[in-house]
Order: C-alpha cells, then structure tokens, then sequence
C-alpha cells in the first residue's frame, strides 16, 4: 500500500503538501471526516520538522480542509467545499471586485443550477421544494424565512446533482453575506416585493417539477434580477 505521506523539500512546501492531500483525496486514500496522522509521524513522512509540519495543518486548519479537535488530533473537514469560501473571500477583496461582480457570478450559477435541476429533479426534490415555498409564505418569523429562503436555493443546487456549482453557491452567497448582512430584509421591506419574490419561487418550483428547463432558466433570471434591483441600488 502507498504511504499516505512521502518527504518534500523547499521551495514551495505548502503547495507540495497541499497536493499530497488532494491526490490522497483523489485516491480514496483520505476521505470526509479521517483522522490524519499524528504530528510527530506526519513530519517523519513528510521528511520535516514537527514546527513545520504543524504550521502547515494550522494553514489548512484556516483554509477549511483540515479540523483540529483538542486533545483528539486532527482530522479532514467533513465538508472540504466550505474550504472554497476563505480563499475566495481573499480573492475578492483583493481584486476589489464589487458587490454587482459578485451577484453577477450568483446569477450565472443558479441559471445553470435551475435548468440542471429541471432535467434531474427527483419527485421526493421536487416536494421538498415545494414544502419550502409553504413554509416562507407562512412564515411571520424573518429569521426562520432567511433560512427557508436560502435552503431552497440549496435544495435547487442540489438538485442539479453537480457538486460543483452547489460548492461555488455556498462560497458566492457567504461572499453576498459579508457585505448586506441584512439581504433579505432590504428585499422585503415592501409587502409587494415579498409577494413577487413569492410568486416567482412557486413559478420556479413548477418549472422544476414539470422538467421544464427553459421555463426554469427564465424563472431564474427574473428572480435575479429582482434580487438585484432591490439589493444593489445603494452600491
């Protein structure tokens, strides 16, 4: 069997671990939620020194890949695609991309989530989300709505059976959320907004449960499109 770790050597022995535990993940060799060797076996694999080997897994700590328990040891995240959020977080501020760029790439993601999601809904999918449109409308709560709103975009990307596009949604809309703390409520604060924003979720829905990709894409757009002219205008 192949060692888990093999030894690396300067320059660049961050990303050179980095890759070990992608090709280890890629493997099947490290899955969700293992537990890494120790610090003192790590480095003797790796060929480093324990302080370094440790500074490494407190940067993988902070990226999201890597967990450390007290007492315990330190294990693989359980959800490596939140690690996607921190670098991107990073990205943008350092590119200075604006709050429009990114609802542009939100935008670009759940039209490709919705017209997925119309091709390979599940009938027990397609009820849930429809589950979630009653719960909002029936909600006086703005807390628990925020959560069903959110869960049923989740619920749409997760639909679209790609990983992928589930993993940049979650990373895009923690982006949105550092900078409008209060999205939905600037959304909503005229009745007639919410009942549209209403209106189209249960237009989506039915689009995605009659497998209607087009009609789906198009429902998309328009919430889009709404969330934007009432979130983005003080930009």
């Amino acid at each position: 069997m192949a060692p888990l770790f093999i030894p690396v050597a300067p320059p660049g022995l961050m990303a050179k671990i980095i890759g070990q535990f992608k090709d280890n993940i890629a493997a099947g060799r490290l899955q969700k939620g293992d537990k890494l060797p120790g610090e003192r076996q790590m480095a003797e694999m790796l060929g480093l020194s324990r302080a370094t080997v440790r500074e490494a897994l407190k940067a993988l700590e902070m990226l999201g890949l890597v967990r450390s328990s007290h007492g315990s040891g330190n294990y693989l995240a359980d959800d490596v695609g939140d690690a996607l959020g921190v670098p991107l977080s990073i990205m943008f501020t350092m590119e200075k991309c604006s709050l429009t760029q990114t609802f542009e790439l939100r935008r670009g993601i759940e039209f490709s989530t919705a017209g997925l999601a119309a091709r390979n809904v599940t009938p027990d999918a397609a009820e849930r989300m429809m589950s979630l449109c009653r719960q909002l409308e029936e909600s006086a709560d703005e807390l628990e709505k925020l959560c069903f709103d959110q869960q049923l975009h989740f619920e749409i990307a997760l639909a679209s059976r790609n990983s992928l596009l589930l993993v940049l949604l979650n990373a895009c809309e923690g982006l949105i959320q550092e900078h409008i703390q209060d999205s939905r409520a600037r959304i909503v604060r005229r009745q007639k907004t919410e009942e549209q924003i209403n209106a189209q979720h249960r237009e989506l829905v039915s689009a995605i449960a009659q497998h209607d990709a087009e009609r789906a894409e198009n429902a998309m757009l328009r919430h889009m499109r709404l969330i934007a002219d009432n979130t983005l205008t003080n930009e």
